[in-house]
């Protein structure tokens, strides 16, 4: 007479397909503790260096809002000027000595990016505070853009 039940023997297969997709589980999570901050700087420098790229050659849908806030810069050095920004955080992430002056730069472009969220609303949303317009997203996503910029500089090692 065996210990077992009839019960166990459905349960095998099950218990070793658990224990093979916790062991999946635990590889993907150490991969990721392991890459997923380079991942995270390689991604935004491609972000931004791209973006930039994009706005200096006048490919840069709120180019226009920014030049009418900050109205005491020439109109056309407006794109050169956030596109030369973007491409400089982009470049200052490429490096870890140089990746908290890319914290400082987001930071500061970002704060000048939000300001036709304010100064022009209606130009940035359809229906203000919950519907921004294509430009309003467009102004809004450089606050995720700022936050992974922050994880990376702020999860430098010394």
């Amino acid at each position: 007479m065996s210990l077992r039940s009839h019960d166990d023997e459905p349960r095998r297969p099950v218990g070793r397909a658990i224990g093979f997709a916790r062991r999946i589980e635990d590889a993907f999570l150490t991969f990721v503790r392991e890459h997923s901050l380079t991942l995270l700087r390689y991604a935004l420098v491609t972000v931004f260096v791209w973006f930039g790229l994009l706005t200096t050659s006048g490919v840069n849908g709120i180019a226009g809002l920014i030049a009418d806030v900050l109205w005491v810069l020439p109109s056309g050095s407006v794109d050169l000027l956030l596109g030369g920004w973007e491409i400089a955080i982009g470049l200052a992430l490429l490096s870890r000595r140089t990746t908290r002056l890319a914290v400082v730069l987001a930071a500061a472009y970002v704060a000048v990016i939000m300001l036709p969220l304010v100064v022009s609303p209606e130009a940035t949303f359809t229906q203000f505070p919950y519907g921004p317009s294509f430009e309003g997203v467009y102004i809004l996503k450089d606050w995720v853009l700022l936050g992974g910029v922050m994880t990376v500089g702020g999860l430098l090692e010394e």
